[in-house]
């Protein structure tokens, strides 16, 4: 495909796939007053010229709209390029366009019809552990997802991001916006170390480094049972179950655990567990394979499992992200650690007495 094409030309059946049939009749609105040109460009109904940065010449078009309008779904801007609502002057432009390439940009009519995500503040505790030009890494609660559910019924990481952004474009230049973006998720029952990247380049960077499982993860997981080995490596594919639950099969996706005791207690052993795969509910599940479920877990721990002792102090998932490790080449710094929160430390402390000096380390 040459280049004129890719900026004006056909676009592809593919493309057009993905685009939805629904249209929506809300949009975000701040409440504050944000009257800048890219908020007169969205609520124009004419054909308004988009500000570009010299900064953002890197970026793709569709990248470029998403930065503008960080509440909007990127799945929901795909319908304006289809629609050949994106125009660099007088044609439409493809999403994968380069903005460097392009003198005009322009977006003709509103954006009404695009449904925002759910910018709900969190129900639980999120916290920036760590910021550079490139990430975020976020420290959360148990019971806050990564990003909005389906039910609207509690906030999410992202939009705390995303409502840190906007509050920040009353008094920052255009040169300065980010849009956050996923790279890394974590169940939500878990509390812990989630990361996120500021620009596109980081997040093509970090969604590779992932794929080819460069990045360390370390989790603490307080499980059922005593495990009897020091060191343990579950090597089981996981694939969808019933009900929202996942399972081993021989169908399923390779995911492979290392689970490594940590302390031992009369009815349950602390585990270092290092997922080598992303799997959903991975530990959760290499965890029920190995004969020690979670202590605490509403979907894997069977229902008929008793107590050998007291039960934990702590009502929740006992699974905590601790760390995350980059790879060695990647520049500035690559480790943070998050310490697990309140109730689980209080958990582990409360276990001791009965158990005296158990730790393997």
């Amino acid at each position: 495909m040459n280049r004129a094409s890719i900026l004006y030309g056909r676009f592809s059946q593919a493309e057009y796939d993905t685009v939805s049939a629904h249209r929506f009749s809300t949009v975000y609105r701040p409440k504050r007053p944000f009257f800048h040109a890219v908020d007169r460009a969205a609520m124009s109904q004419e054909d308004p010229e988009l500000p570009i940065a010299e900064c953002f010449h890197d970026y793709t078009v569709i990248e470029y709209l998403a930065l503008l309008y960080p509440s909007l779904p990127r799945r929901g801007l795909q319908p304006l390029f289809a629609a050949g609502r994106v125009r660099g002057g007088k044609l439409p432009v493809s999403p994968r366009a380069r903005l460097g390439d392009l003198e005009h940009l322009s977006l003709v009519g509103g954006l009404e019809d695009i449904r925002p995500m759910d910018l709900s503040a969190p129900t639980g505790g999120v916290r920036i552990l760590h910021e550079d030009d490139r990430i975020i890494v976020l420290a959360k609660d148990s019971g806050v997802p990564v990003v909005p559910d389906r039910e609207g019924k509690r906030g999410s990481c992202l939009a705390f991001l995303v409502n840190r952004e906007l509050e920040e474009r009353e008094s920052k230049e255009l040169e300065s916006y980010i849009r956050p973006r996923v790279v890394h998720r974590i169940d939500r029952l878990t509390s812990g170390a989630v990361l996120f990247a500021r620009t596109p380049a980081a997040e093509r960077k970090l969604s590779a480094h992932f794929e080819a499982r460069e990045v360390r993860k370390e989790y603490l997981a307080l499980v059922l049972g005593d495990m009897e080995a020091a060191r343990k490596t579950i090597s089981a594919p996981i694939e969808p179950g019933r009900k929202g639950r996942m399972r081993c099969g021989a169908n399923g996706k390779k995911a492979e655990t290392v689970f490594e005791v940590i302390e031992r207690f009369d009815a349950f052993t602390l585990l270092r567990a290092r997922p080598i795969s992303g799997r959903t509910h991975q530990i959760r599940v290499h965890a029920l394979a190995a004969g020690h479920p979670l202590a605490i877990d509403p979907i894997y721990r069977p229902a008929a499992t008793r107590w050998a002792g007291d039960p934990p102090v702590i009502e929740r998932l006992t699974l905590h992200a601790r760390s995350i490790e980059l790879p060695a080449r990647w520049s500035g710094e690559r480790r943070f650690t998050c310490e697990p929160p309140e109730d689980f430390r209080e958990a582990v402390e409360a276990l001791r007495p009965a158990a005296g000096d158990s730790s393997v380390e």
